[in-house]
């Protein structure tokens, strides 16, 4: 029994929407973090920010 184009054609479907889900919910994962857990780029990569908030303002 060789191995024919149908049946090529079919594993490469079953691959195709495989990764096709695999996308759509890393997507859905991706956007709800980025809609959920925004901070400010500037805020985000300044060191000196975290520390004047560590020193002078601690949290109650």
């Amino acid at each position: 029994m060789a191995f024919t184009f149908a049946a090529f054609c079919y594993m490469l479907t079953l691959v195709l929407c495989a990764a096709l889900i695999f996308f759509v919910i890393w997507q859905i994962i991706a956007f709800d973090e980025l809609r959920t857990d925004f901070k400010n780029p500037i805020d985000q990569s300044n060191p000196t920010r975290a520390w004047r908030e560590f020193c002078l303002f601690p949290s109650s």
